[in-house]
């Protein structure tokens, strides 16, 4: 089996809400020649660097066309050795490797007719916990911004109604009148602000009960000194774990904050490969760690990350924040680890302009998840991805 022909999906903006400037989801199809097909993606719809991880996938597609997908850990090996920059890493270069060995595991369950799991190692469960991620946006098909207590409460109070037995939160995201950024979120927080995202919490944790478990996020918006503080105030909350505390580049810092904060501490969406996740093993500061599939290294990568952190007592949630591409491909690692910890279900996947990409809509039943039991991967994009993106084909 030879590769004949990688094609990339750069999806149209999806306004997620009016406030924002939109998203854009990358979706890779590697086709073969004997009609095996697999897809993949690259995570990396949001934010800045998109259109740079589209010409990432395009150059790498140049280096594998001809080459047998079956071996993809060569394939892996090869674009990391053999572009110059693979070996400096970052989220770009390592952002389209992903897409391409997601879209080659895909092919390999095909080939072989097993769900990718089953090549993985098979199940050390049947089924996933979830959690409801991002209710700050509301649990809801359309966006809502939560302000005040009560929304929060609302939106989590929402997403208990749907069977979910865990919801994760970012309550300093949005000041009172709705402003992402609005506060300023590094050095000591005035208090006025830790009392705001306290209160947030406060009316979460009245709403949904004491057996609820909540996850706050922070998305590396505050810096060390700010996460240990707002983390001293939500501690009587009984939080699940706290996310991203500080920025990821120098691992030193979350070590000393792990010494003052008694919340398990997670991290890892902005953290690329075994290499990227050595400090923080060695030096045990995360308790949790987050790979997303569409920037460490895909299925490959992922699944020796999740390994090297078993023997640390360290437990994996892959991150997700993509389309139902990413959503079903991380079921196959979680599945496949006996170190999981808790799958992530985000507010995205409950909008239309999401499910419309894929073929099919893979949804939790009362806050658990099952792994497709189709060949590869278990998905596939509809004609509304290749109809509503910008299509670049290498052959």
């Amino acid at each position: 089996m030879k590769i004949t022909k990688v094609t990339v999906l750069h999806v149209h903006t999806i306004k997620t809400d009016p406030g924002e400037a939109g998203q854009r989801p990358i979706l890779v199809r590697i086709d073969t020649d004997e009609g095996i097909y697999g897809i993949g993606e690259v995570g990396m719809a949001y934010g800045c660097g998109g259109t740079a991880a589209v010409g990432m996938v395009r150059d790498l597609a140049t280096k594998i066309i001809g080459m047998d997908p079956m071996n993809s850990e060569a394939i892996w090996e090869k674009l990391l050795k053999t572009t110059f920059w693979g070996q400096g890493g970052g989220t770009v270069i390592f952002g389209g490797m992903s897409g391409i060995d997601i879209a080659l595991w895909d092919i390999k369950g095909k080939a072989w007719g097993a769900p990718v799991y089953q090549l993985l190692g098979g199940k050390c469960r049947e089924d996933l916990r979830v959690y409801a991620s991002q209710i700050q946006l509301d649990w809801a098909p359309r966006r809502n911004i939560c302000r005040t207590p009560e929304d929060y409460a609302r939106a989590a109070r929402k997403a208990v109604d749907e069977g979910y037995d865990a919801v994760k939160v970012d309550v300093l995201q949005w000041d009172e009148n709705g402003v992402s950024g609005g506060y300023w979120l590094e050095g000591p927080l005035r208090n006025e602000v830790v009392e705001v995202g306290r209160k947030r919490i406060q009316a979460i944790r009245e709403a949904v009960g004491p057996d609820v478990d909540i996850l706050v996020e922070n998305h590396a918006h505050t810096d060390s000194v700010a996460g240990i503080q707002f983390a001293r105030a939500i501690e009587k909350y009984n939080i699940f774990f706290y996310e991203e505390m500080n920025m990821p580049l120098n691992p030193k810092m979350t070590r000393e904050a792990k010494e003052q904060i008694h919340i398990p501490l997670a991290a890892g969406e902005r953290i690329y490969t075994r290499w990227g996740y050595v400090p923080f093993f060695e030096d045990r500061s995360l308790d949790i760690i987050q790979p997303d599939l569409g920037t460490c290294g895909g299925i490959t990568e992922c699944k020796k990350i999740c390994d090297m952190a078993h023997p640390y007592d360290i437990t994996c949630q892959v991150h997700v924040a993509g389309t139902c591409v990413a959503g079903a491909a991380s079921l196959h690692v979680e599945t496949a680890i006996p170190n999981f910890c808790i799958h992530e279900h985000h507010q995205k996947a409950l909008m239309p302009e999401y499910i419309e990409l894929c073929a099919y809509n893979y949804q939790p039943v009362n806050g658990r998840f099952r792994v497709p039991e189709l060949p590869g991967i278990g998905q596939d994009l509809t004609d509304a991805a290749y109809r509503n993106s910008d299509l670049y084909v290498i052959e």
